[in-house]
């Protein structure tokens, strides 16, 4: 009996659509690398948003001359030391090469507008039930929304 992830394997398994990189020449995908050679779920290009965020880590490892690896490291620790809770990144390297690029990303300082275009590219939408309150918010709050003081939450 197939397992609950098994329609997602499926779909990662097809030959994923051509990249709209491709006429610009941006390598994204390879005849080898997780996706082919071990059919694991993983992540794809399959939202605009997750395009966005490929664009923007290649745009910036281009930038300053490092891997999109290091570039993906370097905002987490960056993320990390903004962060009010311990945030500690975990990378998973498959052989030195990949341990030796990974470790680069310690050199890679970002600039404060690198990170930020990092961060509004890959900024997660809040979901239910925050979307449906904010949609309704008029109405909740009697139609007049600057007459209502919301009040101070304390962050820990």
């Amino acid at each position: 009996m197939p397992g609950p992830w098994a329609a997602d394997r499926e779909r990662v398994r097809q030959k994923p659509a051509a990249s709209p990189n491709a006429a610009r020449g941006t390598p994204r995908r390879s005849t080898k690398g997780r996706l082919t050679d071990l059919g694991a779920v993983i992540h794809t290009e399959s939202t605009d948003q997750k395009t966005a965020v490929v664009d923007a880590v290649l745009a910036i490892a281009e930038e300053i001359g490092a891997t999109p690896a290091q570039v993906s490291v370097a905002r987490v620790r960056e993320r990390a030391a903004r962060a009010a809770t311990s945030l500690i990144p975990i990378i998973g390297p498959r052989d030195l090469t990949q341990l030796d690029h990974h470790l680069g990303a310690l050199d890679i300082q970002l600039t404060p507008e690198q990170f930020a275009r990092l961060s509004e590219v890959s900024a997660a939408p809040p979901g239910v039930p925050h979307e449906a309150i904010a949609g309704s918010l008029g109405s909740i709050q009697g139609g007049e929304t600057s007459r209502v003081i919301a009040p101070v939450a304390p962050v820990a």
